[in-house]
């Protein structure tokens, strides 16, 4: 079976709960996650947010409604790095998935990312 894309970047997942619609992984930035501007590469950031959001929403998806086909689609994703970041510095990778309120119709995602020694949002 092949790779999922953007599955061998290092992050590794610590807990999940399905139930809450939360994930926590774990990280150590290399200097190939690093642009030349000093944060990280908005296209890794966004490739984890998306491939590991989508796994929430989906699994989600299939606890509530089991003999419902799965989906999860992207329609806007936006990516806002906030801080310089050096190489061999560990991250935290906190996803949540809120569920469907009167107020929001259809589910949201968003994953945060934030260094694991002082909880700055890089």
């Amino acid at each position: 079976m092949p790779e999922m894309y953007g599955s061998s970047v290092g992050a590794h997942v610590v807990d999940t709960d399905i139930e809450n619609g939360t994930m926590r992984l774990n990280m150590r930035v290399e200097a190939e996650h690093i642009t030349t501007s000093g944060v990280l590469d908005e296209g890794l950031v966004a490739t984890i947010a998306d491939n590991h959001t989508t796994f929430l929403l989906m699994s989600h998806s299939l606890s509530v409604q089991p003999d419902q086909m799965p989906i999860s689609v992207s329609i806007c994703l936006t990516v806002h790095t906030m801080a310089r970041i050096a190489p061999g510095t560990d991250i935290e990778i906190v996803c949540s998935a809120p569920l469907a309120t009167s107020k929001l119709k259809q589910p949201q995602a968003a994953a945060v990312f934030v260094d694991a020694h002082d909880n700055r949002i890089v």
